[in-house]
């Protein structure tokens, strides 16, 4: 019998407010709060008091992003 190993699954991690910043330019935290408050991003997720986004929803909001660029190019 023949035994696979599958590559360990990816995790999605969770990033503190300031990492969010960065990683969306370098914009401030309170910018990213406008964002959630707006409804672009959700809402976080707290840890200990501290509200923190999984890396794939600010992967997502970045993608989204990506194609509206290109839909308005196209206009």
């Amino acid at each position: 019998m023949i035994t696979t190993i599958s590559p360990p699954q990816k995790e999605d991690r969770l990033m503190d407010l300031e990492e969010v910043a960065e990683k969306l330019g370098n914009i401030s935290t309170r910018s990213v709060r406008r964002l959630i408050a707006k409804g672009d991003l959700p809402k976080p997720v707290k840890v200990l008091s501290s509200p923190r986004l999984y890396h794939s929803d600010v992967t997502t909001y970045l993608e989204k992003l990506k194609q509206k660029r290109e839909q308005d190019s196209r206009k």
